[in-house]
């Protein structure tokens, strides 16, 4: 006979399975079977703050994780590399076309190297002291890479932490310091300020300080003078420019009506002159041949003339009866 089937090791087969399936459910949702692709950072600094499980941020947003963290030493340059094992999360990276970029592919990630893109450690919190992996595009940094051309992961360049590039700016400061011939230096400052002191004490330094003093006294003083005498001068100034003014507009006044009356005159005058040398001709014309009476009119006539190069200087030169003949004669 055949045995009966037990309904406790039938119900636990499927409980068991209904577990399985939501386990299997769960993992699924949770994005485990997302493609995971590994990265290798070389970084030549501390990576003290740096813990697997570290996030790794690409403009703040979390792309990734830090898997493993090495020590390698560096026989060519006598000194240890810290290699930074990362996981990265490329299906969370997008071209504006919604093409995903693989950063393991050799061919992708040597453009986006190109175009700037590097690693960085940054500080996560500054309580704790723990560090995070920046990715970004760094375009003016060198692309620095240390595994050669067969690389465990493909590897991303990496960059020093702001810390970092503090340390290292601080320490070549103090190295030049070092390097300055202190001791020279000081010496030729002392010499300096004992050459300076010997000068101010000497008696020459001394003579000239006292004679400058006395010069600046003397400055004063006459500062002091001349202000006492410039405001007098002043007021005498400013009352004979007044008084200057006063006599060119009486000369005004005065002198234009005389050149108006002697302007009339000259005219009076010249009509007169016409009138006499009219008179002359026909005396001339009724005489004859009068010797006398002919001298006298030649006298007449001069005479006449006379007036005539007399009234024509006198209206073109009316001022001349206030000042008297021009000295060039005109």
């Amino acid at each position: 006979m055949s045995k009966k089937a037990n309904p406790v090791l039938i119900g636990g087969f499927i409980l068991g399975s209904l577990a399985l399936l939501i386990a299997f459910v769960l993992i699924f949702a949770s994005g485990s079977f997302s493609h995971l692709h590994k990265n290798m950072i070389y970084f030549d600094g501390s990576v003290n703050g740096l813990n697997i499980g570290a996030p790794v941020k690409l403009k703040g947003v979390a792309v990734g994780k830090v898997t493993d963290i090495l020590v390698v030493l560096d026989d060519a340059h006598s000194k240890f590399i810290t290699p930074v094992v990362i996981e990265f999360e490329h299906e969370k990276i997008f071209t504006p076309e919604g093409r995903q970029i693989n950063g393991t592919d050799p061919g992708e990630l040597k453009r986006l190297i190109d175009q700037g893109l590097r690693a960085q450690l940054q500080i996560q919190s500054l309580v704790t002291g723990q560090l995070y992996v920046e990715i970004n595009f760094r375009p003016e940094t060198p692309a620095k890479l240390m595994a050669g051309d067969n690389p465990l992961y493909p590897e991303i360049p990496s960059i020093p932490s702001p810390k970092e590039q503090l340390e290292n700016t601080i320490e070549q400061v103090v190295s030049q310091v070092r390097n300055m011939p202190v001791q020279e230096t000081f010496e030729a400052l002392l010499n300096s300020i004992l050459e300076l002191e010997k000068l101010i004490k000497s008696p020459a330094i001394a003579s000239s300080l006292n004679s400058l003093d006395h010069t600046l006294k003397d400055m004063q003083h006459l500062v002091h003078n001349l202000d006492e005498k410039v405001d007098p001068l002043a007021s005498d100034l400013h009352g004979t420019l007044k008084e200057s003014q006063s006599l060119l507009k009486n000369i005004n006044q005065n002198t234009i009506p005389v050149l108006l009356d002697a302007q009339e005159t000259l005219k009076s005058t010249h009509g007169a002159m016409i009138q006499a040398k009219t008179t002359l001709g026909s005396l001339d014309q009724a005489v004859g041949q009068n010797t006398a009476l002919d001298t006298a009119l030649k006298d007449l006539s001069s005479a006449s003339k006379s007036l005539r190069t007399l009234a024509d200087y006198l209206e073109r030169h009316p001022d001349s009866l206030l000042y008297g003949k021009m000295p060039n004669g005109d």
